[in-house]
């Protein structure tokens, strides 16, 4: 199994990015509703450029050639003096399944823990992607609740359930973190 690299994302993802989050297995699951623009897509890029409280990267598999990014992710509202950030991620449409949605959130976290000196990383799921709840808990993450009626999307207010994982929570071993990969 190849093992995963990150990079900061650069504009040249960003027709990825696009047409990623226009792809409805992606903007299903997440809080965007499309279609979302190309040049929205720009403009959002642009404004995060000096935006000092968040990190978003694209994700490549070591050993793979080409070198394609099989998926983005990030940490947004990084909060210093609460030294807390919000996780997000997405996999390549068609390449869920494989590892690759683990092996980045582990990079994820490991590098918010490590270099930003993090001591909670949380995240969102919609009410319907019990799934993906499912996998941020075998990573270690806690449910912490249910916001409900919390947000307007696809034409109707649904719930949001919130999982955070704490830095001693996270280092755990790796076995009690029953971390798949």
């Amino acid at each position: 199994m190849n093992t995963i690299s990150a990079r900061r994302l650069e504009a040249s993802d960003l027709l990825l990015r696009y047409q990623w989050l226009n792809d409805p297995s992606v903007h299903g699951q997440m809080m965007v509703s499309p279609p979302i623009g190309l040049a929205e897509t720009q403009q959002w890029f642009s404004r995060t450029l000096l935006n000092e409280s968040r990190r978003d990267f694209a994700f490549t598999l070591d050993g793979a050639l080409p070198k394609e990014v099989v998926a983005m992710g990030g940490l947004t509202d990084i909060l210093p003096r609460h030294r807390r950030a919000e996780l997000y991620i997405f996999v390549r449409p068609g390449l869920t399944g494989r590892g690759i949605g683990s092996r980045a959130m582990v990079w994820l976290c490991e590098y918010g823990f490590s270099e930003l000196d993090l001591h909670r990383i949380y995240l969102y799921t919609t009410e319907r992607n019990d799934a993906a709840r499912r996998f941020y808990a075998r990573l270690g993450f806690q449910d912490e609740g249910t916001l409900r009626g919390h947000a307007f999307h696809q034409g109707r207010f649904i719930d949001r359930h919130v999982q955070g994982v704490l830095r001693s929570e996270w280092r755990k071993p790796r076995e009690e973190r029953q971390v798949p990969g």
